[in-house]
């Protein structure tokens, strides 16, 4: 099959509403503008000295508590897509918190707690979304919507203060409509199919491995957060030329080079994310650049997580946005964790031996999970030889193949002739069966055929069974 990215899945809802998000992400935790806000903050809010941003933290810790509270609602009410006030609230709670722009330590950090609570919901939405469209798909949506968020960063960077500020807080809206437009177009789940409870074992091992690579990053980040103020953009830019390129590697190794789990992550993520702790007792610029090394193997291993999560829960028959929100909440604990460690460590890293002596300990720990989490426990998770450009996407609930097809026949608006046409396409029926079956001619059927295909926006009939596929 194809790989291509067709106009459909640059412009689609889905693709639009994660960029957003993702665009969001950049605007309030990778902006200087931002962070110089919070900078102020650090002695009114935490201990003196301390080297955490107090935006960065204080949303964290508020994430936490908000995944896991939506992990808790998904094991009694699933899907999370059925709720249609929820996705709103914590979008007007994240847009909110960001746009506050008072430099008043409570009202700040009360904004930072806002953003971290309705961010939270968003992500733990969009998770169960890209899981529920199976590996392949979910890796063309997070491609995508990495490229157009960092095409509208630059948007962004080049905004006034003020403007900025007000784009950024408007996103986590225009993704949740975004989000919303995409619901109305995928079938709706049976009601017998709602609100079904988990009975299903944790996924521990999956657990275990998301929360070291967050902590992993916690510490990176922690490390590095005292950057010269001429630095600073330098570092933001690099991260996310990090983030793009990790995106563009993943899905070039995955689609072109076919590499499986355990490939994708002993040959480029855990290299990278080690490699980025070599530069740790090094100095500016060099510390930075070690910085963006370790970003592009945390955010190419992000996406695997994702994709992993996609196959678990396909095979364990679970709801995706309770394996969702398990892998979000476990990174997002190790990232706080590995913050708030760094932070504590920073009094007792004052020589460049020290910090040498850290960045060995760190790696020789990723060398441990990788060959004692991945290597002796490929076999029994059943994840690691998994090509996750390869797997096919779990059916919704209650859903097959007929409503897969009127699916997609009532977002292109075929008429009825041409979605009975359409059905027997799907199933592989030739021009001669289809003929004989609904007792028209043969021109009809190529007439109908190629209505059908303008519509869709393919030219053959593997591309219109892809599009069937993906829903």
């Amino acid at each position: 099959m194809k790989n291509k990215f067709s106009r459909e899945h640059w412009l689609s809802p889905d693709v639009l509403g994660f960029a957003a998000h993702w665009a969001w992400i950049w605007g309030v935790f990778w902006s200087s503008r931002f962070y110089e806000e919070g900078a102020q903050l650090g002695a009114a809010a935490f201990t003196p000295g301390t080297m955490l941003e107090p935006l960065w933290v204080v949303s964290l810790l508020a994430n936490v508590v908000s995944i896991a509270a939506f992990l808790l609602l998904a094991r009694v009410r699933n899907p999370l897509s059925e709720l249609r006030v929820v996705p709103w609230e914590a979008a007007v709670l994240t847009a909110l918190g960001t746009l506050d722009p008072s430099s008043a330590p409570t009202l700040y950090l009360v904004g930072a707690v806002l953003t971290g609570v309705g961010s939270g919901g968003i992500v733990v939405l969009w998770g169960e979304r890209l899981v529920e469209y199976g590996p392949r798909r979910l890796m063309r949506v997070f491609v995508a919507a990495i490229i157009m968020a960092a095409g509208a960063y630059g948007v962004l960077l080049a905004l006034p203060a003020t403007a900025a500020h007000l784009a950024v807080a408007a996103l986590p809206l225009m993704s949740i409509a975004c989000y919303r437009r995409q619901a109305r177009r995928l079938p709706r789940v049976p009601q017998k199919y709602r609100n079904l409870p988990v009975a299903a074992r944790l996924p521990l091992v999956m657990i275990l491995v998301a929360f070291f690579f967050g902590l992993s990053f916690g510490l990176m980040k922690g490390l590095m957060a005292p950057v010269g103020a001429g630095w600073i953009n330098l570092r933001d830019l690099l991260n996310i030329v990090a983030i793009v390129g990790a995106a563009g590697a993943f899905y070039i190794t995955s689609a072109v080079f076919k590499m499986d789990f355990d490939h994708l992550t002993y040959q480029v993520a855990l290299p990278a994310m080690a490699a980025g702790f070599l530069f740790l007792p090094l100095h500016e610029p060099l510390s930075i650049i070690g910085t963006a090394v370790h970003q592009f193997g945390y955010q190419y291993f992000y996406i695997v997580l994702w994709a992993i999560w996609a196959v678990l829960a396909a095979r364990e028959e679970v709801p995706a946005a309770w394996m969702a929100a398990w892998g979000l909440l476990a990174i997002q604990l190790g990232q706080f964790a590995g913050s708030v460690a760094a932070d504590v460590s920073h009094p007792f890293l004052a020589s460049d031996l020290s910090l040498a002596m850290l960045a060995a300990l760190v790696i020789f720990l990723i060398l441990l999970v990788s060959l004692f989490v991945f290597g002796n426990r490929s076999a029994s998770t059943g994840w690691g030889f998994v090509r996750p450009m390869e797997e096919e996407a779990r059916p919704a609930a209650g859903t097959g193949l007929d409503e897969a097809c009127e699916a997609l026949a009532r977002r292109h608006r075929l008429t009825s002739r041409e979605q009975d046409v359409f059905q027997l396409l799907a199933r592989g029926r030739n021009r001669a069966f289809i003929r004989k079956e609904l007792v028209i001619g043969d021109e009809t059927v190529k007439s109908h055929v190629k209505a059908i295909y303008r519509k869709v926006g393919v030219s053959s009939r593997e591309e219109l069974l892809e599009r069937v596929d993906e829903g």
